[in-house]
């Protein structure tokens, strides 16, 4: 929806008809008649030149990619219809864009009965949910007396998604494929984890029958047959739970340990569901965020949407939101926890999902060395160490680690074009023949 106001600049050229107007009626001359005339005149050809620009000054929206990761560039292209009979000598477009390090605002000429169009470029340098527009057209006429403004109130939310890395072996958590650990729970299923014998009962099936071990023991007990045992072994599927309390984050931008936990939180999730992995996550900003685990492509964006407008506001300890974790984690389910606390109130937390046979795994932030005035790196080896007791696989990240961005290798990665002849050619990534221009909003107004 457009609206459209028009209005005088100035009360100066109407306080001056006012008083020729007097002076014409008082005391009459020549000279004053023509400069009131001239004055009338000009207010009513600035008046007319305004309102036929306000209504036949349009402007239309596109953005090329309807998302985009940090690192992106955001391209949009404006294109300003005159269908009016007189020229525009100057119209300024303001943009309320909310995007960081964005502005779209321009300041044109269009001729009578034309189209101007422009592009615009920004490099999104921060994730995070934002919104494209409301849109402001000034136009007015040549002298200037004349103001129209003309509001585009449409507005489009625009994604920028978290930077996803090739994350490597030493960051995979161990177990998470069928088979790969224990978890010292007894199945009522067979799964590929055999751990112990027992004296068979009725109800046992044959093929759940130790024959070895029967064989063995038949010298002895010769009345007795032996079935195996199995293990609750972990499903494959994943929960990464990410701590997002305010009180141990520390950094800033895109060297903080905030920004750590969500590019290893996207890492993650792109990895295992890349292997076809059910991933699922929690977080907790202002409110509980849960998303469940699935399949799919459509699950990885789903997840990013989630990161992208996550940050470290919660008020709550890390051991609290485990506690909120539990009754959403089924039992041979793995989970994944990133967080920058060396509290161990946490890693008490943890021996309620290992009972369960939970397997888990932890990526630990240093926060020490993000700013030199958090938790020592002697805390986090020891909470290493803790975790190590427990049976939990730890790692440790520390600043300056480098992430081996997919988008680096997507850039870097050369596109081939087969021409008619069959010869094959480099072609340009995002040549303009290619481009998908999409409208903002409510598209042409």
């Amino acid at each position: 929806m457009v609206a459209i106001s028009l209005r005088l600049t100035s009360r100066v050229p109407l306080v001056a008809v006012g008083i020729l107007l007097l002076l014409q009626i008082f005391s009459p001359a020549p000279a004053i008649q023509f400069v009131l005339i001239t004055v009338v005149g000009v207010l009513a050809v600035s008046y007319l030149w305004a309102r036929q620009l306000s209504h036949g000054i349009s402007l239309q929206r596109q953005r090329r990619y309807g998302w985009a990761q940090v690192g992106d560039v955001i391209e949009e292209r404006f294109i300003m219809h005159n269908e009016s009979w007189v020229p525009a000598i100057w119209a300024e477009v303001r943009d309320f864009s909310d995007l960081p390090g964005y502005q779209a605002g321009r300041a044109v000429g269009i001729g009578a009965q034309s189209t101007v169009r422009w592009t615009t470029e920004g490099r999104c340098s921060q994730r995070g949910i934002y919104t494209l527009g409301p849109l402001e057209v000034l136009v007015g006429d040549p002298f200037g007396l004349f103001e129209v403004r003309l509001t585009h109130n449409y507005s489009d939310s625009f994604v920028v998604y978290p930077p996803v890395a090739s994350l490597p072996q030493l960051l995979e958590p161990h177990g998470l494929a069928r088979g790969a650990a224990r978890t010292n729970v007894r199945s009522l299923d067979m799964t590929t984890n055999a751990s112990s014998v027992r004296n068979w009962v009725p109800g046992d099936a044959l093929n759940r029958i130790h024959w070895r071990t029967t064989a063995r023991r038949s010298i002895a007990d010769q009345e007795s047959i032996y079935v195996k045992e199995y293990d609750l072994e972990p499903s494959g599927d994943l929960w990464i739970i990410v701590d997002l309390a305010s009180a141990v984050h520390v950094g800033e931008g895109a060297e903080s340990t905030e920004e750590y936990a969500v590019i290893l939180a996207a890492s993650l999730a792109n990895q295992m569901l890349r292997a076809n992995h059910a991933v699922g996550m929690f977080l907790y900003c202002h409110e509980p965020i849960v998303i469940r685990p699935a399949r799919g492509p459509q699950q990885l964006w789903e997840l990013l949407r989630e990161l992208a407008g996550a940050h470290a506001v919660c008020e709550a300890s890390f051991g609290q939101v485990l506690d909120q974790v539990d009754p959403l984690v089924g039992r041979g389910i793995s989970v994944s926890l990133i967080t920058p606390s060396t509290e161990p109130e946490w890693i008490k937390g943890l021996t309620t999902l290992l009972r369960r046979g939970i397997h888990c795994t932890a990526l630990l932030l240093d926060a020490s060395s993000f700013d030199g005035q958090g938790p020592s790196v002697a805390n986090s080896q020891g909470v290493l160490g803790a975790l190590a007791d427990l049976g939990v696989a730890g790692h440790i990240i520390r600043q300056g680690f480098h992430f081996e961005l997919l988008t680096q290798r997507r850039q870097q990665r050369p596109e081939y074009k087969v021409l008619g002849t069959g010869r094959v050619v480099v072609a340009k990534a995002g040549s303009e023949e290619e481009a998908q221009w999409m409208p903002v909003g409510q598209g042409e107004s």
